[in-house]
């Protein structure tokens, strides 16, 4: 068979018979994996020559109906000729451009050749005549998926266009590393055969003693030995050796004789031994038994043998690799090379059909702003060159993936209708050191002879990484070369040649500085994800492209505001989902519900279909994967009393006492209702129900004093919590924080400032704040309502907001607030951190959360959500909390940037603080103390900058080596909050984040900067509390409060904590409520709490509980301490309870009366357990309580004046008794016989005398 036709053999369909038709149709497949140059060949011996006019219709005429099934050796024919890898070497093209000049170097007498008769068997001849009719036809009754198989590349215009299977570099690469690695082998085990050598028989080596040598050498048994100093060699001879196998005994170890038991019959057998220094070797005995000894011959030289071997066998490597240029580069997918070529390899110019236009990108209105001086410099060039400008040379596209940074680039290069360089970083690097740099000169090269032209680069970071040794491991590696070429080119370029470098990333923030400064990156563009508008402009778009027929009921803006977080991918991805998703319900247009069940796909995935696990004896309710620890249906203790009803409904009301929070099976089933753990539509969160408050705090009702504000007359309902007991006090009124009951968080809390905030703007004042007219003399209902629920003097809440040392947070947006008061004259308050993150919570789980929070006794909460719909999650929040709502605004104003702090700016700040304020934020934390000169105070640190918010503006201020933008816009800060009537709290960026740290030179320079801070707000009648440390030990403890008592003027204080030890990761909520009790008590005013999951995790549900509880603890123990005139009721109140064992009481009067009843009744479960008098702790016999009480029972009884006299008469009788007393028959003690005493006898005597 011709080896032509062997050849199409192996690149064809086995069975296949192929005609012209076949052929052309199977190349329209092939030509998507082989969109290459390519050239024509004829073969002719005794080689290849190109011949454009070959048709594959010879071939088949020649061998009509033969099935191509016979294998070829290709390598063998490639190895034959130079010629032949020449002419198979396939060069790319660096522009990707087909060869239009394919066809212009055939000769006429090349086309001549084909006709020419063949010679042996290696050439193909042309027919005379075309192929018969009949082979036309049964061409033409094949599929037409198969003949439209072989039209592209393979076959193509009549031509045969050859591709090899194998590139002859990567058989050269393997050739390569199988030499090195045979040359290894050679040089570590010199008596390993050489291939096609004769095999080496195995041979095992056994140690044994050199007694046993002895032994053989005496029976005879040795056949050969080497002897080699003191060690010796020997086998034994075939008879004995065979004996040795099948006995096993004498005086070889047992791990020899197994050895010998293992060795097929096949190995060689060597045993080795050492001859002792002081017994000669027996050599006269040896030849005596005839035995063959010798020495070892060293000058075999097999190290420099094998060496020479491997040597050999690469030199015939390089002769042959000499023939195959090699490449080393990581080809993409289609993508060839040679070394001609490499310098270039990846770049991608633009073609006509390929252009576009800023019409073509639609929701990234600012990017496109920015870039469009960029395009007119492009067009008109000669405008700004003549009056010396220079154009930026370089823009760096900064923003999420997907956000259309190379669509915008294309866009630039369309608009001003100049060439489109493109290529990736990672296109750059080479495993040959100076390729990268060698492609980035050819790049710019290219760009400047083409000018005015675009590069761009995409992925800029994968070769632009700092240098500083945080982002890269090896230095002078191939990436640091190429980045050092590519900050050269982009140096020297000709400022008339009109060359714009647009780099594409997603990590501005790991960049090297040398390529950001201005000069190279003159400017950086954002390309955020869309807002609403934007979106549905994308969305817009995309539709009309695909052509989209839509429904009546869709409506796009509606589509666009359920895509809050989307990039212009996500909704190109969407449409499509929607589109699929009606094509599988065979619909003939595109309807509202696939947009949104797409919109539930990208967000969520797939719906997973969840089946409850119920624990039938642990309390607990049906519990479902995945993740649902934020969800209703876990108990809170781990056992319930099996006196009450195990079954709970939060719609019955029932005010039957629990032991803990567990609910019925019905109600965790609603939770598979659910449609996501992340919320689909922001406007419509789905929420579950939640447990009221009777079911919380059992005997307790929610009551409302009523008040009236003299100025104004309005009615003010002051809240608390009356708790119903049955002592001589029939009940007792505590603080209480739940806010209104029973309301559904979509209808949201009654709006019962409006009538307030309405009479003082009708009266125009300046400003809003509580200072402002507490300053003015004016008692607010603000201040009203707190003096009522603080049991104090309304004119002592005033003066003290006038002097600063007391803020009523309280935004004029938030109409649902009730009113609290924050100061050291007042009762502590507590904190509770909420909000989700990018990983984890929701909508639903956050407004849960707060009001979980609330509920057992928070005072305030702070929203710090960093993730998805971060300004609907505070919506909801604000709508739902009747407590002040802080937040950390630099939080959000990071994400706008995509999560750069670099990009930060006091515009997009001030923007936040609008939007932030107009939502109802009743406080701000804003770090205005981390000033520039303070961030090398922190070099010596253990733990550095572990304020959030902190290291953000630390890093801004290092970037750019300004001082902090809120420092510098101090004055402009407070003028919003004085419009909002926000309150402000000074951050504590500079905290020690461990006991190590504190009290160092940073945190207390920041504090130093928080006076001057506090002072200058209140001339602008702005209320101020200032934030403290986070881990401080007890003994400094007193030095931070006495700091901030003085440098700031005694305005509040506001304290994460402290932590006073570092030791207890999962019990934080207890070291930091032992420091929050210390510090509470020296005059701290409000206590962020701790959760046990700090350091660790976000917190959910119980985690929130816990905390809240714990610095409910604290922050009493510090109202005790300072001696509030009402905090010790609450103690005596639950003392007496507890000591005429009333039990139900006892659990009302708790903070939490649920986990105190679980506790109880894990012991005593029983009815009759809650009105006994005495606990499973000490029994009946042995509580002091009921002894005390049995001592004031005998006093009363006998008519003893005053207990210590009942105590006297009754330990003088009890005593009497006790002498009394004898034993009993059976010895039994009932009488408590003991009273003889043992003594001398002598003493006895003497006593007896007096």
């Amino acid at each position: 068979m011709p080896a032509s036709i062997e050849f199409l053999q192996s690149i064809t369909p086995r069975n296949f018979h192929p005609n012209p038709n076949s052929f052309s149709k199977e190349s329209t497949r092939r030509s998507i994996l082989f969109p290459y140059r390519s050239r024509e060949y004829s073969i002719e011996p005794p080689r290849f020559s190109k011949n454009p006019s070959a048709s594959f219709s010879s071939i088949h005429a020649r061998h009509k109906g033969r099935v191509f099934v016979e294998g070829f050796d290709a390598w063998g024919v490639l190895l034959r000729s130079r010629r032949w890898a020449e002419a198979t070497r396939i060069r790319a093209n660096s522009s990707c451009e087909r060869d239009s000049d394919s066809k212009a170097g055939a000769s006429p007498e090349k086309k001549n050749t084909e006709s020419s008769p063949p010679t042996n068997n290696k050439g193909i001849n042309k027919p005379s005549s075309p192929p018969p009719p009949s082979s036309s036809s049964s061409s033409s009754s094949s599929s037409p998926r198969r003949e439209k198989k072989w039209k592209g590349g393979w076959w193509k215009g009549g031509r045969w266009q050859w591709q090899p299977i194998i590139q002859a570099q990567e058989i050269g690469v393997l050739l390569l590393q199988l030499g090195i690695v045979m040359f290894a082998m050679r040089l570590l085990r010199p008596g390993v055969p050489l291939p096609g050598s004769e095999p080496r028989t195995p041979t095992t080596y056994i140690s044994v003693p050199f007694s046993d040598f002895l032994s053989k050498i005496n029976k005879d048994q040795v056949q050969k030995v080497e002897v080699d100093g003191v060690h010796l060699m020997f086998r034994l001879r075939s008879d004995a050796e065979s004996a040795e196998a099948e006995t096993g005994r004498g005086s070889r170890s047992q791990e020899a004789e197994a050895l010998i038991r293992g060795v097929p019959p096949t190995k060689r057998i060597v045993y080795t031994t050492t001859r002792p220094g002081d017994i000669k070797t027996p050599y006269e005995k040896m030849l005596e038994n005839q035995v063959e000894f010798g020495s070892p011959d060293k000058r075999s030289g097999g190290f420099w043998n094998s060496a020479l071997i491997a040597l050999f066998y690469i030199a015939l490597l390089a002769a042959v690799l000499q023939r195959f240029p090699i490449s080393f580069s990581q080809h993409a997918a289609g993508q060839l090379r040679n070394r001609k070529s490499a310098g270039s390899g990846g770049v991608k110019a633009s073609e006509h059909a390929d252009i576009v236009t800023f019409a073509d990108v639609a929701g990234v209105d600012e990017a496109k702003e920015e870039l469009e001086e960029i395009v007119e410099f492009l067009r008109n060039p000669d405008r700004y060159i003549r009056l010396g400008a220079r154009p930026p040379r370089g823009v760096l596209l900064v923003g999420l993936p997907g956000t259309g940074k190379t669509l915008l680039a294309k866009a630039v290069a369309g608009e001003a209708e100049v060439p489109f360089i493109s290529c990736s970083a990672s296109e750059f690097v080479e495993l040959y050191v100076g390729m990268g740099a060698s492609r980035v000169r050819d790049l710019f090269a290219r760009a400047k002879k083409e000018a005015p032209s675009i590069i761009f680069i995409d992925e800029i970071d994968a070769v632009a990484k700092s240098r500083d040794g945080r982002f890269r491991i090896v230095s002078n590696d191939e990436r640091e070369q190429t980045l050092n070429q590519l900050l050269t080119e982009m140096d020297g370029f000709d400022s008339s040649s009109a060359v714009i470098v647009l780099g594409a990333t997603n990590r501005a923030d790991v960049l090297d500085p040398a390529l950001r400064r201005p000069g190279r990156f003159d400017r950086v563009v954002m390309v955020e994800t869309p807002d609403r508008f934007g979106r549905e402009a994308i969305l817009k778009v995309h539709v009309n492209k695909k052509e989209l027929p839509l429904g009546d009921d869709v409506d796009l803006s509606e589509i666009a505001s359920m895509t809050t977080g989307f990039t212009g991918a996500d909704l190109a991805n969407l449409v499509n989902e929607a589109a699929l998703l009606a094509g599988r319900t065979s619909k003939v247009v595109v309807e509202k519900i696939d947009f949104i069940l797409a919109v539930e796909r990208s967000i969520a995935m797939a719906s997973i279909q969840l089946s409850p696990v119920v624990t039938n004896k642990s309390n607990h309710a049906p519990f479902k994967l995945p993740n649902t620890r934020f969800l209703l249906g876990f108990g809170s203790a781990r056992h319930s009393s099996n006196v009450w009803d195990k079954e709970m409904y939060y719609n019955s009301m029932r005010s039957t006492v629990k032991a803990s929070l567990t609910f019925d099976h019905s109600i965790a089933e609603s939770a598979k209702t659910q449609k996501k753990r992340h919320t689909v539509d922001p406007a419509a969160p789905d929420f579950l129900p939640f447990p009221s408050f009777e079911e919380c705090f059992p005997k307790s009702t929610k009551e409302y004093r009523e008040i009236v504000h003299e100025q104004s007359d309005h009615a003010l309902k002051v809240p608390f919590r009356r708790i119903h007991l049955s002592g001589e006090d029939r009940y007792f009124d505590t603080y209480d924080t739940s806010g209104p009951q029973n309301i559904s968080p979509r209808v949201g809390l009654p709006k019962i400032r409006t009538d307030w905030v309405d009479r003082r703007e009708s009266l125009g004042g300046p400003r809003y704040t509580q200072m402002f007219y507490a300053k003015q003399g004016i008692v607010t209902e603000e201040m009203l309502f707190c003096a009522a629920r603080e049991k104090l003097d309304p004119e002592f809440v005033r003066s003290e907001v006038a002097r600063g040392r007391a803020i009523i947070p309280s935004n004029k947006k938030h109409l649902e607030l009730e009113p609290m008061i924050i100061g050291r004259n007042f009762l502590v308050k507590v904190n509770a951190n909420i909000g989700n993150s990018a990983v984890a919570s929701s909508i639903e789980e956050e407004v849960h959360k707060l009001k979980w929070a609330t509920m057992w006794g928070a005072d305030t909460v702070m929203d710090l959500s960093t993730g998805r719909h971060i300004h609907e999650t505070r919506e909801w929040i604000l709508r739902n909390s009747a407590v002040p709502v802080g937040t950390v605004p630099i939080y959000q104003a990071l994400e706008k940037v995509n999560g750069i702090a670099e990009n930060l700016n006091w515009e997009i700040f001030r923007d936040t603080l609008i939007e932030q304020a107009e939502q109802g934020v009743d406080y701000f934390t804003i770090h205005a103390g981390v000033l520039l000169r303070y961030i090398p105070l922190t070099a010596k640190r253990m733990t550095g900058i572990v304020s959030r918010g902190g290291s953000i503006h630390a890093k801004w201020c290092l970037a750019y080596h300004k001082e902090n933008f809120a420092y510098e816009h101090w004055d402009d800060i407070l003028d919003i909050c004085n419009q909002y009537d926000v309150a402000l709290s000074i951050g504590d960026g500079l905290r020690p984040g461990s006991i190590y740290d504190a009290n160092d030179t940073a945190q207390f320079a920041e504090l130093l900067t928080q006076g001057e801070l506090t002072r200058r707000a209140w001339e602008k009648d702005v209320q101020v509390m200032n934030e403290g440390p986070g881990h401080i030990p007890m003994h400094k403890i007193p030095e931070n409060m006495e700091k901030q008592l003085e440098w700031c003027n005694e305005a509040p204080f506001y304290t994460l904590g402290p932590l006073t030890t570092d030791i207890a990761p999962g019990y934080d909520h207890i070291t930091s409520a032992i420091g929050a009790a210390n510090i509470g008590a020296l005059g701290t005013a409000l206590l962020c709490y701790v959760t046990p999951k700090e350091h660790l995790g976000l917190p959910n549900r119980d985690d929130v509980k816990a905390g809240v509880i714990s610095y409910k603890i604290a922050a009493h123990a510090a109202d005790l301490a300072k001696g509030h005139p009402h905090a010790q009721a609450w103690d005596d109140a639950l003392s007496n309870a507890r000591f005429e064992f009333r039990w139900m009481d006892q659990f009302a009067l708790s903070l939490d009366p649920m986990t105190a009843m679980a506790f109880h009744d894990e012991t005593l479960p029983s009815e009759g357990a809650k009105v006994a008098h005495f606990c499973s702790m000490c029994g009946p016999k042995f509580c002091s309580m009921k002894i005390t009480e049995d001592v004031r029972k005998y006093a009363e009884e006998h008519g003893y004046g005053t207990v210590e006299e009942a105590v006297k008469h009754g330990m003088d009788a009890m005593s009497a008794e006790f002498l009394a007393a004898r034993k009993t028959v059976s010895g039994e003690q009932h009488g408590e016989v003991g009273g003889e005493i043992y003594v001398p006898e002598s003493y006895a005597h003497q006593s007896r005398n007096n």
